[in-house]
């Protein structure tokens, strides 16, 4: 089994038979076609995320298929018996059977954001053994969220700093206003990623209202499923027919809102949790937040 990377042959091996440090380059080598930053992608690392150009590697939001698909082409796993989530479920999980092709389900990905987070999901999803060593050396999921937003803020407060000083007149006076909101924003931000039960406290507040959105929806869907019930029994087919529609499109925003509270819930969970990576991420992005807040008080 293999596919090929430019003029490169690569054979898929059993994932299962490498050190979790292998299996991260493998797949931080699988992505190197999607990369834009080329030079966040030369030092890149188990932290690194897939997306963004700040610190990320580039690659667009819509290869992130494209990675997974790599992964999926790049080992070979023993998990790989249907197995039904529950009896008589349509939904099924992967067991242990004969070595074949790694898959990964729908929706298993979707923490996966850096090459350690792919490890990382590879090991939760029993395709390799865990090792806490290497683990320990991974930014959780909620971190590189969290950072992520700080990265960005630094760079659009920068950006908005040198527009500023640039301009005279009534468009400076207008673009310091709005420099200075945002130079509040930056000191708002940082403070909260100094304190890791405020910063939880914020992510469990987007929890609640994401988990109030999907409740809704649920009622939505069973109030449809109820009309369904009594227009079947009616005979009616044009009504039966509207309903169903409306049962799928509600369906569809449903799993939408479930992978989003999915992400939400592990952010919320993991946010209060900081161990010395993440703190050094923290410390690292907090420095950039602070620099440019100097910086554009200069002009302010």
């Amino acid at each position: 089994m293999a596919f090929m990377r430019k003029q490169a042959v690569v054979e898929a091996v059993d994932v299962n038979t490498l050190t979790p440090e292998d299996t991260e380059k493998r797949i931080t080598a699988g992505v190197k076609k999607y990369a834009t930053n080329e030079a966040n992608y030369a030092a890149a690392d188990a932290n690194t995320p897939y997306l963004g150009h700040i610190v990320g590697m580039g690659i667009e939001s819509s290869n992130l298929a494209d990675i997974t698909m790599s992964i999926e082409r790049q080992f070979l796993t023993k998990m790989t018996t249907k197995t039904p989530v529950s009896e008589g479920s349509a939904e099924y999980k992967l067991t242990a059977g004969e070595l074949g092709k790694l898959r990964i389900l729908d929706g298993q990905d979707a923490l996966a954001a850096t090459p350690g987070l792919s490890v990382k999901m590879l090991m939760d999803l029993g395709h390799m053994p865990k090792n806490d060593a290497y683990l320990e050396k991974v930014m959780s999921f909620a971190y590189v969220m969290a950072t992520g937003d700080g990265w960005k803020m630094a760079d659009a407060l920068k950006k908005m700093a040198g527009k500023a000083e640039k301009l005279a007149g009534g468009e400076r006076a207008e673009a310091l206003a709005n420099l200075k909101t945002l130079i509040g924003q930056a000191k708002d931000y940082d403070a909260l990623l100094a304190d890791a039960s405020k910063l939880a406290a914020s992510k469990a507040k987007a929890y609640t209202n994401d988990k109030a959105g999907f409740d809704a929806l649920t009622t939505e869907l069973n109030l449809t499923l109820d009309k369904i019930k009594g227009v079947s029994a009616g005979g009616d087919a044009a009504a039966l027919a509207k309903l169903r529609g409306e049962e799928a499109e509600i369906r569809t925003r449903l799993k939408m809102s479930a992978a989003k509270l999915r992400v939400s819930q592990e952010v919320s969970e993991a946010a209060g949790k900081r161990r010395a990576i993440e703190d050094t991420k923290v410390a690292e992005v907090r420095k950039a937040l602070q620099d440019a807040v100097s910086l554009a008080e200069k002009l302010s």
